[in-house]
């Protein structure tokens, strides 16, 4: 069985790009420390059958958007105070748009097929840097991306 996820991970990168938030958006991880202000990685973290109907699927993909901050670039009550308001405000975006375009149909915000919309904070060392970052996971409802073969 082969999903669209190429689709929704470009779905939640152009979402986050026409935000503003950030400066730098990307698709994976970075292999280097990011430059600048505020930037954002999207990466699947999950994906699967959550429904199958007549002949097409409802898929449940878990995308994970990860906020990066380099830890060192202002006072640390600051940088809380912008993660906490940039990761209110891409939720809101997210929750308050219903399909996000293309097969998206909704934002599983509650969970329904296993995994609910929430926030992780933490640290990553990329390349001797210590980031801040804050974990978005996003479970998306996704119409009809498999493909069904025998």
């Amino acid at each position: 069985m082969a999903f669209a996820i190429k689709s929704t991970l470009q779905t939640i990168e152009s979402y986050l790009k026409a935000s503003g938030y950030f400066q730098k958006t990307m698709v994976g991880e970075p292999k280097s420390p990011p430059d600048g202000k505020l930037s954002a990685a999207v990466y699947m973290s999950r994906v699967g059958v959550a429904e199958l109907t007549l002949g097409t699927t409802i898929e449940s993909h878990v995308v994970m958007i990860r906020l990066y901050k380099n830890m060192l670039a202002e006072k640390g009550e600051d940088i809380e105070f912008q993660m906490a308001e940039v990761v209110q405000k891409v939720g809101s975006d997210l929750l308050g748009d219903y399909d996000l375009g293309g097969t998206v149909r909704t934002v599983d915000a509650a969970g329904q097929y296993g995994t609910a919309f929430g926030a992780e904070w933490g640290y990553v060392d990329l390349g001797g840097v210590m980031f801040r970052v804050a974990d978005i996971t996003v479970p998306l409802t996704v119409d009809d991306s498999a493909t069904l073969s025998a």
